[in-house]
């Protein structure tokens, strides 16, 4: 299933034109329709069948006309949704029938791993609206697309995002504590970073107090405090948990940093720069960071200079663009 297609089409409809999103508000039996029909990737051909005239369904889509009873029931059988959907005026009942045909989507895009097409799909086929259910999976994929803005480097589509998986949470009865505190641990790094990245929703005790460490950043972010605090215990058993990461590398590298070991330490992270899979974000800033520190303590200035301009400059890219 191509989700881009398919959110393109369910979005703007064939004609290419964006369908507003009606939040809070009814919608016709007509307008359901077309909002399925177009979530298919049905024409009206297609829907009309041989039951019914292309320009009966044209004018039940645009409201002018309405379905017989029986005419309903062989739409909805066309749309694999039932009639009760079409026919129904409670918002709330819409919004389960709706449920119904989008969370199967919501499924496979979450199976592929593609949070950011999970949200999609929610906002074209819910808008605004939302339950627990979907406020739950919202908080989710909001704090994935997050996480690997973060890893790509985008810093303030990270804290935007971010924000947006705490609003999220605190919409639904069910747990989210521990998405609350792994934002909050990034919120931390964050604001390390510069202060125009802070939380317009956590408060300051509770981003320092945060602890959460079932992400591997939050745990490898943990694990630099714990370094910088001497808590080997803590070090080493969020090392020991990073294991087969490159995380787990830049802080064995870090280890032979502090034991003096420079020529070790700049060899492992010299090798971690030329690992294909490093995304040019925040692992690579800090990468450049221990680099520096590295060849000022072999005495090699010239390249302590150049990995700091890099650092300098990365740091530079990562804060430009617009939150999203």
């Amino acid at each position: 299933m191509c989700y881009n297609k398919v959110n393109q089409i369910y979005s703007t409809g064939l004609s290419g034109k964006q369908m507003p999103v009606k939040e809070g508000k009814n919608l016709s039996i007509g307008e359901k329709i077309r909002r399925l029909r177009l979530s298919k990737m049905m024409t009206q051909a297609d829907l009309a069948g041989d039951q019914v005239t292309r320009n009966m369904l044209c004018s039940i889509e645009r409201g002018a006309a309405l379905p017989s009873l029986p005419t309903a029931i062989y739409l909805a059988e066309r749309l694999n949704v039932p009639v009760g959907y079409l026919l129904s005026e409670k918002s709330e009942e819409n919004l389960s029938y709706r449920k119904m045909t989008a969370m199967p989507e919501v499924r496979r895009a979450l199976q592929a791993g593609d949070a950011a097409g999970c949200l999609s799909i929610l906002h074209n086929a819910f808008g605004g609206e939302c339950d627990d259910e979907i406020a739950l999976i919202r908080a989710e994929c909001e704090y994935r697309v997050a996480r690997e803005a973060l890893d790509n480097g985008h810093l303030r589509v990270a804290a935007a995002r971010l924000d947006r998986s705490l609003s999220a949470g605190e919409k639904t009865i069910y747990e989210t504590g521990f998405l609350r505190a792994r934002a909050a641990v990034c919120f931390r790094y964050l604001t390390e970073l510069t202060p125009t990245l802070a939380s317009d929703i956590l408060e300051e005790g509770e981003i320092s107090a945060a602890r959460e460490d079932g992400d591997d950043f939050c745990a490898y972010f943990l694990a630099t405090e714990a370094f910088h605090t001497a808590d080997d215990r803590m070090f080493n058993t969020l090392s020991a948990r990073l294991s087969g990461t490159l995380y787990a590398q830049k802080l064995s590298a870090m280890t032979k940093m502090k034991n003096g070991d420079f020529a070790s330490a700049r060899a492992v992270f010299e090798k971690l720069l030329s690992d294909e899979s490093l995304c040019a974000g925040v692992l690579m800033y800090e990468i450049f960071k221990d680099l520096e520190i590295c060849c000022r303590g072999m005495d090699d200035y010239k390249s302590a200079y150049e990995y700091s301009a890099s650092a300098i400059g990365l740091m530079e890219h990562m804060l430009e663009g617009s939150e999203s």
